[in-house]
């Protein structure tokens, strides 16, 4: 039997999730490397880093060691900003990551607090947040910002990687003109639609995220969460971005693979014509409509530094159900550079092979049905990943598996 998991608590914690309080009104001023051939990612620190590299990036994106928000930022009746970090450790025992707003002083960018200490050693890629003060922004262009690593670090090359870095400017909260969602019924089939109940004139997109139990994609390895994440700046892995403003920004959402609870929400997020977001309340108290299985989300600590360069690596994952029962599974990572991997292995039977690409981030989900799901057995489960090999006779890079490492949804039942 799974457990069914009451989230009134979660709504809590929404405060840790700034962009997502209910009124908020905000801009995002988004800074990431030019899409097209080159690397997705900024490189901080060592020889590859960005302040090593000038010349590599268009004048309008860095200008020396400063890198340069290219949108002109609107402070008029601004009330506060913030800084948000998409980051990839990179290299173990890289540390003190800083940055500088507009040549004032540095300020410290902490390392993230659900990532078990020391952060530093563990193989993570999530977002982190600080607060800059308005006075060190400029309304208009010219905006520039300065980060920088410990020079140190265990072996000669500290690196982190940022996917972008998001400004968000705040103003007065707007509780009359928030987005409602419009949802016929507190009874969730397995596909359904939700859509935003007034839509303002020249409004141009809604967010929609799940707030509840299921797989975290944002590197916290918290499943309690208002799901929400991004990439390179654009939502990753929520219920969906809608830009169908004739349809009231309909959103199809699909929970056949929902984890099986109650007392979960949803929750949206406009952008309006006069280029702010407004954040709506939860839409809450949703239960799944009836079905014939059950679903469960697993999780377990990720071991320190997991770069199949390194070695092998092992993750334990506990199973109190039956899975006599288990009909399909899914198991769940983000990682970097998985051409490198040399296997997934579910209680040491090979599930996974390299597929995807070199030096990229990558999420993963394959789905298993019939003789791999029997894999599984109730109690300990290993999920590992094996050494890659040399090629010839150097190291490659390895396959890093981020924070918190795999995941499992299992189905029982049809």
């Amino acid at each position: 039997m799974v457990v069914i998991r009451l989230l009134s608590l979660l709504f809590l914690s929404a405060t840790l999730y700034g962009q997502w309080t209910p009124g908020d009104v905000y801009r995002e001023y988004i800074w990431t490397t030019p899409a097209g051939d080159g690397e997705a990612f900024l490189r901080v620190g060592g020889r590859y880093g960005y302040a090593e590299q000038v010349g590599k990036l268009p004048d309008s994106l860095q200008v020396g060691d400063q890198l340069v928000f290219p949108q002109a930022l609107d402070l008029t009746a601004a009330t506060h900003a913030t800084l948000t970090f998409e980051k990839v450790l990179g290299h173990e025992d890289s540390r003190d990551l800083r940055v500088a707003v507009n040549g004032h002083t540095a300020l410290s960018i902490p390392e993230p607090a659900d990532v078990p200490e020391p952060q530093t050693e563990y193989m993570y890629h999530t977002d982190v947040t600080v607060e800059v003060p308005l006075a060190q922004l400029h309304a208009g262009h010219d905006n520039r910002f300065a980060l920088t690593l410990d020079t140190a670090q265990r072996w000669g090359w500290p690196q982190n990687l940022f996917y972008a870095v998001i400004l968000r400017v705040h103003y007065p909260s707007d509780t009359v003109s928030m987005p409602v969602i419009d949802y016929p019924d507190q009874m969730v089939p397995s596909s359904s639609y939700l859509y935003i109940k007034d839509v303002r004139a020249g409004d141009e997109l809604a967010d929609y995220v799940f707030i509840g139990h299921d797989v975290d994609w944002s590197g916290r390895g918290v499943q309690d969460r208002i799901h929400w994440q991004t990439h390179r700046g654009e939502p990753l892995q929520i219920i969906g971005r809608s830009t169908a403003r004739s349809t009231r920004f309909a959103q199809r959402w699909n929970t056949e693979w929902l984890p099986t609870q109650e007392g979960f929400a949803v929750q949206a997020r406009v952008l309006g014509a006069d280029g702010k977001y407004r954040v709506g309340p939860p839409l809450r108290n949703l239960t799944l409509a009836p079905r014939p299985y059950t679903v469960a989300v697993y999780g377990g600590e990720a071991p320190r530094n997991w770069v199949t360069r390194s070695g092998a690596f092992e993750q334990s994952i506990q199973i109190d159900e039956d899975v006599e029962t288990a009909t399909a599974l899914q198991v769940h990572w983000v990682s970097w550079s998985p051409c490198y991997s040399n296997g997934v292995f579910l209680n040491g039977h090979l599930i996974w092979d390299r597929t995807d690409d070199c030096y990229v981030f990558a999420t993963h989900s394959p789905q298993y049905t019939g003789h791999d799901v029997h894999y599984l057995q109730s109690g300990e489960n290993m999920l590992s990943t094996a050494l890659t090999p040399l090629f010839r006779g150097e190291m490659v890079h390895g396959m890093e598996v981020q924070w918190p490492g795999m995941q499992l949804r299992v189905r029982y039942g049809k």
